[in-house]
C-alpha cells in the first residue's frame, strides 16, 4: 500500500527546527507578530478542525481565503489545503466556504451575498481576538469557533491527493514547481501533488527568507504566503503599506534572502 502524500500540516510537523519563525507580519502601524512553525501548526489544526469536523469540508471542496494581508492568511490556506480543499484567493464562482476579513462584514450584514456556502470571518487582529462587536447572521466568527478545535490534526488518508491551489499566471508557478502541468487541469490550478514532485527544483530556495510586499500581485499570496515556505523548509515575512525606507531596514532586520515578486516575474 502507497504512503500517502504528506498534507502542508504534516510537512510543518516534520520540521527539524519546529521552533524557528515560519510566519512573521509587520502591520501598517508598525505592529510585529511572528509564529513559529510548531505555533502555526496548531493553528492550522484548529482551522483544519473547523473546516472539516465542523463544517464538513470534504476533499475537492473548494475554499477561497479573501483576507487582507495578515499573518492568519497563510494559516487559512495551509487548513484547507490539508483537508484537501481547491484553495484560492476572491475566487469568483460559489465556493463552500470563504474565509473573509472585516472588510466584508458591512455587506455580509446587509444581506450581499458573498457567493458561498458557508462565510468565515476574522477580526484581523493581531492576537486573533474575535470580531468586535460579533458578526452578522449567518458568519461565523474563526476567532471563536477554531479555539475549540484540537491542536493537533490527523488528515484524511487521500487529503493531499486532492488538494490544489489556484495560481493565476501559473505557467511562471508551474515552471518552478513541475516541468509539466497536469493533463486535464486549468493553468491557474496547480495540485498539491505536483508541487510536492516539483520541491527538487526548489532546492536554491531551501531555508528562505522570503519578503511578500506590495510588489507582488494579490491572487499569488496563497502561493507566496502558504505554500512556497512550507514547500522549501522556509518562512515569510509578509507586509503591506510601508514606507521603502522602513521596508529596506526590516529586509536587513529580517535576514530576507529572496523578494517572491522577482519569483514570479
Amino acid at each position: 500500500m502507497a504512503t500517502p502524500l504528506p498534507t502542508p500540516y504534516e510537512l510543518l510537523l516534520a520540521r527539524s527546527e519546529p521552533g524557528r519563525p515560519l510566519v512573521t507580519h509587520y502591520g501598517t502601524d508598525g505592529g510585529r507578530i511572528e509564529l513559529s512553525a510548531a505555533t502555526c501548526a496548531n493553528a492550522v489544526a484548529k482551522a483544519a478542525g473547523l473546516l472539516r469536523d465542523e463544517l464538513g469540508v470534504a476533499p475537492g471542496a473548494a475554499v477561497s481565503v479573501d483576507l487582507p494581508r495578515h499573518w492568519q492568511l497563510p494559516v487559512w490556506v495551509l487548513a484547507a489545503l490539508t483537508v484537501g480543499a481547491r484553495c484560492g484567493r476572491a475566487l469568483p464562482e460559489v465556493v463552500d466556504v470563504r474565509v473573509v476579513g472585516p472588510q466584508a462584514l458591512g455587506p455580509a450584514a446587509a444581506g450581499e451575498d458573498l457567493r458561498a456556502d458557508e462565510v468565515l470571518a476574522s477580526s484581523c487582529d493581531a492576537f486573533g481576538m474575535p470580531v468586535p462587536g460579533g458578526v452578522p447572521v449567518g458568519v461565523l466568527d474563526v476567532g471563536l469557533a477554531a479555539r475549540v478545535h484540537p491542536d493537533v490534526f490527523a488528515p484524511e488518508p487521500a487529503a493531499a491527493e486532492a488538494a490544489a491551489l489556484s495560481v493565476p499566471g501559473g505557467q511562471a508557478i508551474e515552471q518552478l514547481a513541475a516541468e509539466q502541468p497536469v493533463a486535464g487541469e486549468p493553468a491557474s490550478w496547480v495540485p498539491w501533488p505536483v508541487l510536492l514532485d516539483g520541491r527538487a527544483r526548489l532546492a536554491s530556495l531551501a531555508g528562505a527568507r522570503l519578503w511578500v510586499d506590495d510588489a507582488l500581485a494579490d491572487p499569488l499570496l496563497p502561493w507566496a504566503t502558504a505554500a512556497l515556505p512550507v514547500l522549501v523548509s522556509g518562512s515569510v515575512v509578509l507586509t503591506a503599506g510601508l514606507a521603502e525606507d522602513v521596508a529596506g531596514r526590516l529586509r536587513a532586520v529580517e535576514g530576507v534572502t529572496h523578494e517572491a515578486a522577482a519569483l514570479v516575474r
